[in-house]
């Protein structure tokens, strides 16, 4: 999410908290904003006075149950792709500036800088009525002005197909190869004494798939990750990260049983065996296992909602490390007061790993609203709060706190403009850590296939 310097003493800390403040003023205010963002945004949804006239001439399918404003179809300004026998191939290219205003958080002297960015993806799907074949690749670059010890480029690259056996039984298969890095704002990175990205590479095989019986549908699948960090040198440092690398096998099974149509109960288990690379590490390998039930609920297609809730526990292999245990949970709320703004709630609950010597992992509990807004046909507007809380056994707790607005502007079915600002915010961290804000600007054009 750059070394970690004391905080400061006396007035000075009273006046950075003074500053950030209205900041975290906001951010505390989340509960109350859940509870009224349905009302906020049935007002938003009305007050353009000739926006409901926008859904006068789309089809059925723009309204129909389920869809939300990012998944419309906007026949004008969709990217049509190229067919190529019986594939779908879309691609994308991104490129933009921004500005973020203290690009190594925690330390004492905050700088900003301007970046420029770049983001590719391609993909080639199949529109087979039997089956399915898939293949994906992206690419993202961050290059900054002054600071390019900051810069990162991450890539990833992709195969996954599905068989079908009858009418609602299927068996998946993928594999995904991606690269990818840890920023500096994250709290592990801090507390590692690293002042730059820590990329890292991930090899993902995941087999599974779907059992229908009658109401019931099975939804067995098991994911083998292999995880690999880089060691770098810097001047004559040299960071070693390759200690955290491990290679996790995660099984799991899936229950879900129609009441009505819409109308699901769930029930789920899981299981996760952590084996660490280095045999000096092996005391930090784990076994996890879960155990979840919840539902599936959509009511008049005026909101869905899917949540699960249940008790998680994971053990090590070195006694005296401290095992985690408590609630565990996932779900998500979509509400759509009307069909220009959709509101979605999400939570979760995990356990990471830390890339910490002090910490092998800690519990991850995520919160996040989202406002999606189409103003006009090709104008639509996001707004999001999120919140992350990470407690680790050894350290105490860290709370961040981001708040973002955006705006896509939709020229054609080959171009957009994409702006956004972001702000974070620590909102608590362990004693003699700064807490800080950040704030980052950005604008993109896109062109799409």
């Amino acid at each position: 999410m750059g070394d970690i310097a004391a905080v400061r003493p006396g007035t000075e800390k009273g006046a950075a908290r003074a500053r950030r403040l209205p900041a975290a003023l906001s951010l505390l205010c989340l509960p109350g904003f859940l509870a009224l963002a349905p009302a906020g945004a049935a007002l938003l949804a009305l007050a353009p006075a000739g926006a409901a006239a926008q859904t006068a001439t789309i089809g059925p399918e723009a309204t129909a149950r389920g869809v939300t404003v990012m998944t419309r179809p906007r026949p004008d300004y969709d990217p049509a792709g190229v067919r190529l026998g019986g594939f779908r191939i879309d691609s994308a290219l991104e490129l933009g500036m921004g500005y973020d205003d203290n690009l190594q958080p925690g330390r004492e002297n905050e700088k900003g800088d301007a970046f420029f960015t770049e983001a590719l993806s391609v993909s080639a799907n199949s529109f087979w009525t039997r089956h399915a074949l898939g293949l994906t690749a992206s690419q993202s670059t961050r290059q900054h002005i002054r600071e390019s010890s900051l810069n990162w480029n991450d890539y990833a690259v992709g195969v996954n197909g599905r068989y079908d056996i009858g009418r609602a039984s299927s068996v998946f298969g993928s594999y995904n190869y991606q690269r990818s890095h840890l920023d500096v704002d994250n709290f592990d990175v801090q507390e590692s004494g690293f002042s730059r990205p820590v990329p890292y590479d991930q090899h993902i095989f995941e087999v599974g798939g779907v059992a229908a019986f009658n109401r019931l549908a099975l939804k067995p699948s098991a994911e083998y990750r292999i995880i690999r960090y880089e060691d770098r040198t810097s001047g004559d440092q040299r960071e070693i990260n390759s200690g955290n690398d491990y290679n996790s096998l995660q099984g799991e099974l899936e229950a879900d049983y129609t009441v009505v149509e819409g109308r699901h109960l769930l029930a789920l288990v899981r299981v996760q065996d952590i084996a660490y690379d280095r045999s000096e590490q092996r005391g930090r390998d784990s076994f996890t296992w879960e155990a979840q039930a919840g539902f599936q609920y959509d009511l008049t297609g005026l909101w869905q909602a899917r949540l699960t809730a249940g008790y998680r526990e994971r053990d090590y292999d070195d006694p005296t490390l401290k095992n985690l245990s408590g609630l565990a949970f996932e779900g998500q709320l979509i509400m759509v007061p009307s069909q220009l703004t959709t509101v979605t709630l999400a939570v979760q609950r995990t356990i990471e790993e830390s890339i910490r010597a002090s910490n092998v992992s800690y519990t991850r509990t995520l919160g996040r609203v989202t406002v999606d807004h189409e103003l006009l046909r090709n104008v639509i507007l996001t707004g999001e709060l999120r919140a992350e809380h990470r407690d680790y056994p050894e350290r105490g707790k860290v709370t961040d706190g981001i708040a973002l607005v955006g705006a896509q502007y939709l020229i054609n079915r080959n171009m957009a403009v994409l702006a956004s600002y972001q702000h974070t915010e620590r909102l608590e961290a362990p004693d003699g850590v700064r807490e800080y804000g950040i704030n980052q600007f950005q604008v993109r054009l896109r062109f799409s296939l």
